[in-house]
This record gives structure tokens, C-alpha cells and sequence, in this order.
């Protein structure tokens, strides 16, 4: 029986008491139940697990989403081509797109922070729709950023320790269902030449390995990979894939094979996870009129 279970059997046990003592109730009888009412209501508000109420919902379940935005060049240009005679129709239909997405967590690859040639800001542009905005630094075709609807309690921008192409990490901290969520977004090394196929797999590692002890992270990025073999050491370390999961297998997410990658499929785009469940997965069914990454959208339920 629950707290509250039993502060109800209780008051109705001392209404039938006090009637006894006369009709309506007695002012004493009245003063008495009043103030154990108050004394009980008390407890039950400061009381934990016992008063049936739990410190947070039994399952919590957050949209997510990742995509690589190609800078609003197309993936062309490490810079927007839009311009400004363009630039406010060319912004509604990337807010369209964001809003039929419907999602607590974006993850964008090849952000950038100038939305045409004119410098009108990006977030105001696009993604004043999220509470939440945290940019790391543009560094050619790297720029990489996180919108929310949670508000952000701290962020940190961390360098890739083997990399050719300025690569580096966000890390956001959230927090969710009274849990801090670390929310990544990354963008690794491409194979604009070979020696990027040995910096991914110590990215990878060097990822794995920071948030070794962190039991709740949402992971987004471009991940470049070259086949879905690459992922196998999250699997390895018990992270949970949403593209190349087994809900879905391997969904390819580039617009078509670069002649510099020598891949057969390109799953580059994923959203990888420890401490939540994988409900669903989906592409977006764009036709590359925003960029030239499909847009991964991941339900996720946390564990708690």
C-alpha cells in the first residue's frame, strides 16, 4: 500500500470518528483532523520511493537527430553560397525542414555560423526555434553544433588527438529527467588522403575512452566511415548504433559515392548511444534541395 493510499484510509477512518461525536463535526475533532491532515500532506511531499511518487518518470523518450547541413553551399563550399537577395526564402525552408523534423536534439555537421554572403546569423536565421545553441569554432570544411529544447548547463570543445583536418568534438551537458545527458557532435576525418583511415579508428577509440565513465551520451556525427565495419568498436564497448543498428541495418546517407572515398556504401551519418534504448530509426525522405547528407532521426528511450 502507498503513502497516499494510506492517508486517505486514515482520514476517512477519523471523519467517521469525529461524526460519531456529533453532526456536523465538532470543532475539536475537526482541529484534530486538520492537523494531522497537514502533518501527513508533508510527508508526503519530502518522501521518496515509499509515497509512490518517483524522483523521475519511469522512461523518458527524446527525438534526435543528426545531419550534416554542408555548410548551405550543398556540401560544395566550407561556406554558404546563398545570396542575400535569396537568403530569407532559402532560411523558411530549412526552418520548415527543422520544424517537420520534430526533434528535442539536433546534431549538425558542417555548421556555419553566416547563413548567405551578406553575414545574416545562422541561429537566428534558421534555428531560433531551439533554447538551446551551442557552436564549436569553423575550421574550414569542421564546424560542428548542437540545438536543443533543454536548456545547457555546460559545454566544452575538445581536439582530436591524432587528426589531419582540425577534427574535434562538442561536448553539451543537459540535463533530462533529473540526469546529466552528455550530448557529442562530431565530424571525423575524410579520406581526402589515406592516412585519414588510420586517424577515425583512434578518433573513434579517443571518444570511447572519454566518456568511458559517463553513463547517459547521445553521440551525432558525420563519421565518414568507409563500410560499416568502422563502427564495430562502439558495438565493442557496448555503445547502441541507430544506423547499422538492427533496426534498421546500414542506411546510406551521402548523396552519392565521392570518388575519393573508395566505399560501396556510406552510412556516414549516425547517432550512437549509451544508457538509452533505440526505439526507432529513419532517413529523412529529402531530395538534397538543403544539402547533400540525408538527415538520420533516431527515438531514443532513456534508461533510468
Amino acid at each position: 500500500m502507498t503513502l497516499k493510499t494510506k492517508v486517505n484510509t486514515m482520514l476517512r477512518n477519523m471523519a467517521s470518528v469525529c461524526r460519531k461525536e456529533g453532526s456536523p463535526l465538532s470543532h475539536v475533532c475537526f482541529s484534530v483532523c486538520l492537523f494531522a491532515a497537514i502533518m501527513v500532506l508533508a510527508a508526503f511531499a519530502t518522501s521518496g520511493a515509499e509515497s509512490g511518487v518517483p524522483e523521475a518518470p519511469a522512461s523518458t523518450t527524446l527525438r534526435v537527430a543528426q545531419w550534416n547541413i554542408g555548410h548551405f553551399s550543398l556540401g560544395r563550399k566550407n561556406h554558404s553560397t546563398i545570396a542575400p537577395d535569396a537568403s530569407e526564402a532559402r532560411a523558411a525552408e530549412y526552418r520548415a525542414k527543422i520544424d517537420a523534423l520534430n526533434v528535442d536534439v539536433l546534431g549538425v555537421s558542417e555548421f556555419d555560423p553566416v547563413f548567405d554572403t551578406a553575414g545574416t546569423s545562422t541561429e537566428e536565421a534558421v534555428f531560433a526555434g531551439f533554447s538551446s545553441r551551442v557552436a564549436g569554432p569553423k575550421n574550414g570544411y569542421q564546424c560542428n553544433a548542437v540545438f536543443s529544447r533543454f536548456p545547457c548547463l555546460r559545454s566544452e570543445v575538445v581536439d582530436f588527438d591524432q587528426r589531419y583536418q582540425k577534427t574535434y568534438f562538442i561536448d553539451a551537458v543537459y540535463e533530462i529527467a533529473g540526469k546529466e545527458v552528455h550530448v557529442v557532435q562530431t565530424h571525423l576525418d575524410w579520406n581526402a588522403n589515406e592516412t585519414a583511415t588510420d586517424a577515425r579508428p583512434t578518433q573513434i577509440r579517443q571518444l570511447i575512452r572519454h566518456f568511458r565513465d559517463v553513463p547517459y551520451v547521445i553521440l551525432c556525427g558525420d563519421f565518414n566511415v568507409c563500410g560499416a565495419g568502422e563502427y564495430f568498436t562502439f558495438l565493442q564497448a557496448g555503445w547502441k548504433l541507430t544506423n547499422c543498428g538492427p533496426e534498421t541495418g546500414c542506411l546510406d546517407t551521402h548523396i552519392s559515392a565521392d570518388r575519393r572515398m573508395p566505399c560501396r556504401r556510406f552510412p556516414l551519418d549516425n547517432v550512437i548511444v549509451k544508457g538509452f534504448r533505440v526505439k526507432d530509426v529513419a532517413l529523412d525522405d529529402m531530395d538534397f534541395a538543403l544539402s547533400d547528407h540525408r538527415i538520420v532521426v533516431a527515438t531514443l528511450e532513456m534508461k533510468l
